[in-house]
């Protein structure tokens, strides 16, 4: 083995260990300033809104966050995408979020029949417009 050929192999390895060191110290961060509490609550919401989604509908609501810094919403964010919550769960319960730190914002679910049948659900003014691929059906307004 050349020397040439060591010095490629310990290249990607110097690569990998900065990009492990650069994601633990994003999700540290999403632990601090109460990411940990948001984190929690967007748990306990999630698994709330996917039970009582199928009884209620778009009646479904959310019981607020605890007092929390709003920079905490990326830690909210990453639990529903750990979770793989579906596009309206997650729309529900962003919502909520944003509704107790002053943004009430609408939830738009619209379908598209292009490629077949498909349905989405987007926070207006919070999220991408998705109104060039998908027809509006209705609009959930933020609640308290």
């Amino acid at each position: 083995m050349s020397a040439g050929t060591s010095a490629h192999r310990a290249a990607p390895l110097r690569v990998r260990a900065l990009r492990v060191r650069r994601r633990t110290a994003r999700r540290a961060h999403l632990l601090t300033g109460g990411g940990l509490r948001a984190a929690w609550w967007a748990e306990r919401s999630l698994r709330r809104v996917r039970a009582e989604l199928p009884v209620d509908g778009l009646r479904t609501r959310v019981a607020p966050p605890p007092r929390l810094p709003g920079s905490a919403l990326g830690a909210v964010e990453a639990v529903l995408r750990r979770r793989r919550a579906t596009c309206l769960q997650r729309c529900l319960v962003v919502q909520a979020w944003l509704l107790a730190h002053g943004e009430a914002r609408e939830a738009v679910v619209a379908v598209s029949v292009a490629d077949g049948f498909s349905a989405h659900a987007w926070l207006d003014g919070h999220d991408a417009d998705e109104s060039a691929e998908f027809r509006e059906l209705t609009r959930v307004p933020a609640q308290r």
